[in-house]
């Protein structure tokens, strides 16, 4: 299968057509303040997906990592977060008058408003249908054009300092 996928300010599939609001996004500029910070974002996905794999249930998994690979933690409650992680099935059939061996697509997308980003610095979406077939989508938070940002643990502005014992 193949993936097309792109970072937008806002995302949605209706009737299999893809509607997306200020796409092609790949930087959120952080105001000053400390962490963490907020991005609304989304995700626009379409799947190709060829005439032997139709009319079977397929999962698309889309995760977040941070620059150094590791899974980004996200509230899921006041006292709790756990990895950044949105799963979106499908099954697409085939419909009359489709020629043998014809590819269809499938149009998904995930809306991230109020994403809460853990630090300044580099990010990548991983979109993946079946486990497999991947696609990466980089992003990076900033500090706003014009603005100071302390260093401190979590930033991209510079390594946290650890006293020594």
């Amino acid at each position: 299968m193949q993936i097309d996928a792109i970072l937008c300010n806002h995302a949605e599939a209706v009737n299999n057509l893809l509607y997306i609001a200020g796409g092609g996004i790949e930087i959120a500029f952080a105001q000053p303040g400390p962490p963490p910070y907020v991005c609304n974002l989304g995700i626009g996905i379409m799947v190709t997906v060829p005439w032997g794999q139709t009319n079977q249930q397929h999962v698309v998994d889309v995760e977040l990592l941070s620059e150094d690979g590791q899974p980004v933690q996200v509230p899921v409650s006041p006292e709790a977060a756990q990895p950044l992680h949105a799963q979106l099935a499908f099954n697409v059939g085939r419909p009359p008058g489709l020629t043998v061996g014809e590819d269809q697509h499938v149009c998904l997308a995930a809306s991230l408003p109020g994403l809460p980003m853990p630090s300044l610095g580099k990010y990548e979406f991983i979109v993946r249908v079946d486990g497999h077939d991947e696609r990466r989508l980089p992003y990076r938070v900033a500090p706003a054009p014009g603005t100071q940002m302390a260093a401190g643990p979590g930033t991209a502005s510079g390594p946290s300092q650890l006293p020594t014992l």
